[in-house]
Order: C-alpha cells, then sequence, then structure tokens
C-alpha cells in the first residue's frame, strides 16, 4: 500500500508539526496481514487444546462418555496402531487401550446407554474393500490400566457387490432401533446418504449384513468426514473439512437441515455433542468446539426436509 506522499506529524510539547514527505511510504506485509485479520469476523471454531502428535498424529473420531464426566474417546486413522485414547476436552491424554483388532481403516466411533463403545472400520478409499467392520467394546474405567488389549463383545460385519460400495467416516448408533447407521462420503456433488446396519444378532465374517440406505442429508454435498447423535436422538451433526450441519429428526428415517456452521478449511475428521455444543478433531492439530450459542445463530429460518424413505439397495 503506497502514498506519492505522507504527512508525518510529531508531538512536541505538545505542538503539532507537519511535514511532507516527497518519498513513497510502503506497509510491511506482515502489518497488513495483522490489520486483516483483527477485521476479519472471528472464527466459529473455538480452540481447546491441541494434541501430543507423537501419540495422536492422525485423530479420526471422537464421541463423549457416557460412563465417565469429563472424557472423551479418539483414535487414529489407518495406517496407526489399534488404540483408544481416552482424552479430555482440551486434549490431554488420561489413558491408552490398545484393541485386541487391526486398524485397517478406522475413521469413526460411537457410543450407546449400555455402557458400549463402537468402533468403526468403516472406511474404504477407492472402494476396494468388499467387506467392512463395526467392533463394539465394553467402555474400559479411565482411571485403571489395562492389563491386556481389550477384545470386542461383538464384531458387526457387513458387505456389498462392488457396483455398491461406499467409502464413509461417519457412524452414529440407533438405540431405538439398534442399529449403526453411517454417513457415506461422496465425492460427486451428490447429497450424502444413510446406510443402517444391524447391530442385533451381530453378523458375522462368512455372512455380513448387507447395508440398508435409508435417507440422505438435505444440502450436505462436501465429503462427510465425521457425525455424531445427540443423546436424545433428535439432532445429528455431520462434519467436513469446511462447514458442520445440524439436522433435526423427523417422521420415520427422515432428517431436515436445522443449521449450518462453515469456517476456513481444516482437516476436521470427527465431531461429538458434548451437551449442546459440538466438539471437533482434525488431523495433526487438535480440539474444537463450536458452541451452541455458535450454531445456533446459524439456523436456517426454513428448514430442508429431506426426501421420503428411501428403497433399499
Amino acid at each position: 500500500m503506497k502514498w506519492s506522499s505522507v504527512r508525518q506529524i510529531w508531538y512536541d510539547r505538545g505542538s503539532e508539526l507537519l511535514q511532507e514527505s516527497p518519498r513513497p511510504m510502503c506497509i510491511p506485509p506482515a502489518v497488513v496481514t495483522t490489520i486483516v485479520l483483527l477485521a476479519a469476523p472471528p472464527s466459529p471454531l473455538e480452540p481447546l487444546g491441541r494434541f501430543d502428535t507423537r501419540a495422536l498424529p492422525e485423530a479420526s473420531g471422537i464421541v463423549k462418555s457416557r460412563r465417565h464426566p469429563g472424557i472423551f474417546w479418539v483414535h487414529n486413522d489407518s495406517g496407526n496402531p489399534p488404540v483408544l485414547f481416552a482424552i479430555r476436552r482440551d486434549g490431554t491424554i488420561v489413558r491408552e487401550f490398545r484393541l485386541g483388532v487391526p486398524n485397517i481403516d478406522w475413521e469413526d466411533i460411537a457410543a450407546d446407554d449400555e455402557g458400549h463403545l463402537y468402533v468403526g472400520d468403516i472406511g474404504n478409499n477407492g472402494n476396494l474393500l468388499a467387506i467392512r467392520a463395526i467392533y463394539r467394546v465394553d467402555e474400559p474405567d479411565p482411571d485403571k490400566p489395562a492389563t491386556q488389549p481389550l477384545r470386542p463383545s461383538a464384531s458387526v460385519f457387513y458387505g456389498f457387490s462392488r457396483a455398491n460400495r461406499f467409502d464413509a467416516e461417519g457412524l452414529v448408533v440407533e438405540s431405538r432401533t439398534k442399529s449403526a447407521v453411517l454417513v457415506a462420503k461422496r465425492f460427486d456433488g451428490r447429497e450424502a446418504e444413510l446406510f443402517a446396519i444391524p447391530l442385533d444378532p451381530p453378523a458375522p465374517l462368512l455372512r455380513p449384513a448387507t447395508p440398508r440406505r435409508i435417507a440422505t442429508l438435505p444440502a450436505f454435498v462436501e465429503p462427510a468426514t465425521g457425525a455424531s447423535l445427540s443423546e436424545d436422538g433428535q439432532l445429528l451433526a455431520v462434519c467436513s473439512s469446511a462447514v458442520t450441519r445440524v439436522y433435526r429428526r423427523e417422521d420415520g428415517e427422515d432428517w431436515s437441515l436445522l443449521a449450518e456452521v462453515r469456517y476456513h478449511s481444516v482437516p476436521i475428521e470427527g465431531i461429538t455433542w458434548d451437551g449442546m455444543d459440538l466438539i471437533l478433531v482434525s488431523e495433526g492439530h487438535g480440539i474444537d468446539r463450536i458452541a451452541e450459542a455458535t450454531w445456533r445463530r446459524g439456523v436456517r429460518r426454513q428448514t430442508l426436509k429431506g426426501p421420503a424413505h428411501a428403497e433399499a439397495r
């Protein structure tokens, strides 16, 4: 930013001295950047803490504990050990628990009201895998160290034909229907689809369940990277790298868009409800919050209702 002449002002014992400068003046880029940042609206993402990236280099899912106050469960993405981390809301690690199953492509984690955690080995990059899995484990006590790897109390397998395969990074558990619901991750601009998988009885590896398409999420055309269902089952939060949307349950299995919160692109990979706040985790970064007051400012005046109950694939 330049001016052909600048009036320079000095103050000497209360008197004002004005002097013309014939030389142009440049504002340093760092100063310009600072001015722009100060003038920009605040981000809806409130930083709560950072992870120790030696332990959590690729945080990929998060869920709030329903048994241990102040505890959240997180895990890493594929290529990392099969470990669950009990953390606090500031990102500090309380305890680590190894699972006795492989981490092929863990993408999300969910919880129910009966003391179970559900680890979603649901990633399917390139749609190369014909069978995927959801592992149910009894939630450990973060105050007590484990003496051996945690074994799943149930393993639910699901499979699909090549034509119907999909990648997923969002997992929630519907207690009323005893099913897991996956949010398909799309890159073609179509609205995200929801697929249900029965949890009871758990489908074995040799007879995997077939995902049942149950609904779409209005306006969610970005690749979905995480999902969380409120404890009363009435609100569904779904995140991506640049937007989080909150949906309200309608009749049956349909959802209508309630609120939308946009932010600068961040590698966000997981989301969970904390009361009515939303807690998000991102790869190589840490943990952020979207406060209830913030996402409620994004409530739509007219909600968009999803299509009627979709036919199964």
